[in-house]
């Protein structure tokens, strides 16, 4: 069964990098730029759950089928859009792109090195993850230590006060300029192992069982989440303590967003506008691949600025859903003819 809170939070996700990437001077262009920052936090939550939950049940983690099964969700959409990019803006545009540049997008090292689309860092960011939770899970669960829950927590604490410390020594050169974006793994991290940390709280220890007064919690994750509205995303504030922040309040809405449950569905008022934002949430990587191609072919229409950035937002959707169905899901359904999900786990 979905998690219908999950899914809100990830079309809440989309639709703030797509509001970013539009022209709309708004509160939702301002904040955009965290909409990728949610979608990792809810990466290592979920993805990390995968491993956790498969080891409590079978004492042993198969990290060879579980990058395996990663693969058929991530890989053919992402390589069918490299794939037709190239080729459309090749035949229509005439468009030659540099060759080292196409192969570390197909690497996945854009988030290092010199790339072609300006939003597929975030991917490599979470092939990267990948990788490196199933070698860590791997160490951990031969070796019995996924159960000491001090050495866990404390080590996935560390390595989030790492990641500070490490945009902290790079970013303070730069700590007068407006902007100082950046893309490194290691830099943008943080959102990833809050998800980590907090799945590990729920599978293994019971501090996020049963708590009372969730409000509090709510309260508690919309303050740290603020200082986005009022600091500039790249600023020297932001670019530190502010996304760590911002990472523990979406961690935060994650650990609340677990409590929703169907029962969101009983009344008839809410429950085809609530389906239809689960809906964009269960699509939402087919989204985030596309939504930039859809920008720049409605640039070119000869509409008022309004009316482009509305058909940018609504293509944006309605082209991800498409792609979604013709290439994620089918390659899904390949998935669990040749490798079928165990029973016990949840799919993502």
């Amino acid at each position: 069964m979905r998690n219908p809170g999950l899914d809100i939070l990830r079309c809440i996700a989309v639709l703030l990098v797509i509001f970013r990437h539009s022209s709309l001077n708004n509160i939702l262009q301002h904040f955009g730029w965290l909409g990728v920052d949610l979608f990792f936090v809810l990466s290592g939550f979920l993805v990390s759950g995968l491993l956790f939950v498969e080891y409590k049940n079978y004492q042993v983690v198969d990290i060879k089928r579980f990058l395996i099964r990663r693969s058929f969700k991530v890989f053919p959409p992402f390589y069918f859009f490299v794939l037709t990019t190239v080729i459309f803006n090749f035949l229509y545009n005439n468009t030659n792109y540099d060759v080292s540049e196409l192969l570390h997008e197909v690497f996945y090292l854009q988030s290092y090195l010199p790339n072609i689309w300006q939003h597929t860092w975030s991917l490599a960011v979470e092939e990267h993850f990948y990788f490196s939770l199933a070698f860590i899970v791997f160490v951990f669960s031969r070796k019995q230590l996924l159960e000491k829950k001090d050495l866990v927590i404390y080590s996935l604490l560390g390595f989030l006060i790492l990641s500070l410390i490490m945009r902290v020594h790079t970013t303070y050169p730069y700590k007068d300029q407006d902007i100082y974006p950046f893309f490194q793994t290691h830099l943008r991290s943080d959102g990833i192992i809050v998800g980590v940390l907090l799945s590990y709280l729920f599978h293994f220890t019971e501090y996020l069982k049963n708590l009372k007064y969730k409000w509090v919690y709510l309260i508690l994750s919309l303050s740290l989440i603020a200082p986005a509205l009022f600091y500039r995303g790249g600023g020297y504030f932001m670019n530190t303590i502010g996304l760590t922040l911002v990472n523990i309040g979406f961690g935060l809405l994650v650990f609340l967003s677990i409590s929703v449950n169907s029962n969101l569905y009983s009344s008839n008022i809410v429950k085809y506008p609530i389906k239809s934002i689960c809906f964009i949430g269960i699509n939402s990587y087919s989204i985030y691949l596309w939504h930039l191609n859809v920008k720049s072919a409605v640039s070119f229409l000869p509409y008022n600025h309004y009316t482009i950035n509305l058909l940018y937002i609504l293509l944006s959707i309605v082209v991800g859903i498409i792609f979604s169905f013709l290439i994620e899901r089918t390659s899904l359904r390949i998935r669990e003819l040749l490798f079928p999900g165990k029973k016990s786990l949840n799919k993502f």
